[in-house]
């Protein structure tokens, strides 16, 4: 899956500020997601074959395990089944890759993951109200409730740490495809599944992803697909993976991820250590393009809410003629853009009608839509006429970023950008960035009657290299 530009609706030169408010990772909710399902969620990934830093695991990826916070990590012994298939060490599932995926798409948050799993299991054996006799219908009953088991754990979690429950992913399907009576039953129970997590979290528009599994012969689009019975280990197979893509337009807030071409072991079902890696990283790619039409949500205590930059004014900077129209040409002339295609990519992404443009109602559309989770937004002093943004919280996200010593300045090493920008940013030439130099040049240029584009364009501003254009501050 082609990945789109991380901050298509916004400036990207304002957007490498993240946070409102000084406050550091650790001192915030964890940015908490749900895991669920049977095998493949449990994992057949091989954790010998995943680099040091993922096996090891660090203190913005956790998992909560036996009872308490810990850096996510493979830590589930390799069964016997699974080392008949080379496992030495431990196995894994796709929460690995989403959660170290996550934290690069929220740098300022600490991401953790609450996950309950267990083989071959039937949304029977899930059901909110459950009662044995209907698990006993798929040879689960002794299992008991397994959403009770799986709410126990999450308010063991919420007890051992303050979190924010962010999403609800779901890998399951196998075990109702063995008998058509259960298998049309499947959707109902994912859509009572789902609104009782959504009831039990507290929230009530949680995003739920879940995958689908495809055969090369099934094609993405179900929607005229007509059950049959198949010949196979799984006859009722049809009736769940329409129960999939119907559930798309039956529970509010939900993204299907079709997982098809996905590495396993040989002769087997389950995905080996690359199949879970690219299960992973493709889940959190849908969970961030999870907005209305492929929108991408924004991050948590988003910059350009923060900062205080209105969808008039960031359109206003876009469009370079004033026609009221942004073409992909323009898009790509904002600073941070690397490229046409990506701006073509990104104006895609949200143009309605498909020609190639974006009016200001489609602009404002998207925009609304990318931060409707954001938190309402506080007055904030300093903030000028027309959405222009605020320098001194400018300088403050800005520093909490870069200042990795935390000295209250930005030397050379722990700039981001080149050195014709660090030289510009340091007006007093001392060797460090500081805050007073953040907020003045921000200030600047906000007053500035002249667009981003019409300095660049007019010289007044030299123009980095196309390479370094994106790692620089305009």
């Amino acid at each position: 899956m082609k990945r789109a530009p991380k901050t298509p609706l916004v400036l990207a030169a304002l957007l490498a500020a993240v946070m409102a408010t000084p406050v550091h990772a650790a001192d915030k909710p964890i940015k908490a997601f749900i895991l669920a399902g049977q095998s493949n969620m449990v994992g057949w990934g091989d954790s010998a074959k995943l680099s040091d830093d993922l096996r090891k695991g660090n203190d913005r990826v956790l998992m909560f395990e036996r009872g308490k916070w810990q850096p996510l990590r493979p830590h589930q012994p390799a069964s016997s089944g699974q080392k008949r298939f080379g496992m030495t060490e431990f196995s894994f599932g796709p929460e690995i890759a989403f959660g170290h995926e996550m934290a690069k798409a929220w740098p300022e948050e600490t991401i953790g993951i609450i996950k309950f799993s267990i083989g071959g299991t039937s949304l029977l054996a899930w059901k909110p109200d459950w009662k044995k006799e209907d698990a006993d219908r798929v040879g689960q009953g002794r299992l008991g409730s397994l959403y009770k088991r799986l709410m126990e754990k999450l308010d063991q979690a919420k007890n051992s740490r303050d979190i924010e429950i962010v999403g609800f992913l779901w890998l399951q399907g196998g075990g109702d495809m063995k008998k058509v009576d259960v298998a049309k039953e499947y959707l109902d129970n994912l859509k009572s599944l789902v609104a009782a997590v959504r009831k039990g979290t507290r929230v009530t528009a949680l995003p739920f992803i879940y995958g689908s599994a495809r055969q090369e012969s099934i094609p993405d689009d179900l929607s005229d697909l007509v059950p049959e019975v198949r010949i196979g280990r799984y006859p009722a197979a049809q009736w769940v993976l329409k129960a999939q893509f119907d559930a798309q337009e039956a529970i509010a807030n939900s993204k299907m991820v079709i997982l098809r071409d996905i590495e396993k072991h040989p002769q087997n079902v389950h995905y080996n250590a690359a199949g879970q890696l690219k299960v992973g990283r493709t889940f959190a790619e849908v969970f961030l393009d999870s907005g209305p039409r492929g929108v991408r949500l924004a991050p948590p205590d988003c910059p350009a809410c923060a900062m205080g930059l209105t969808a008039e004014f960031v359109f206003k900077r876009l469009d370079g003629n004033e026609d009221k129209i942004v073409t992909v040409k323009e898009f790509s002339a904002s600073p941070g853009m690397q490229s046409e295609s990506a701006a073509d990519e990104a104006v895609g992404r949200i143009d309605k009608d498909g020609n190639g443009e974006l009016s200001w109602q489609e602009f404002e559309a998207a925009y609304k839509a990318r931060h409707a989770h954001c938190k309402p937004s506080k007055p904030i002093e300093g903030v000028q006429p027309g959405g222009r943004g605020n320098a001194t919280m400018f300088a403050r996200v800005f520093m909490l970023r870069s200042d990795q010593n935390g000295d209250g300045k930005v030397d050379r090493s722990e700039f981001r950008g080149g050195e014709t920008g660090f030289n510009r940013l340091d007006q007093n030439k001392n060797g460090f960035i500081e805050v007073d130099e953040l907020g003045e040049l921000h200030e600047s240029r906000m007053n500035d009657p002249k667009s981003m584009r019409e300095r660049l364009q007019s010289g007044d501003i030299r123009k980095p290299p196309k390479d370094k254009a994106h790692k620089e501050l305009p």
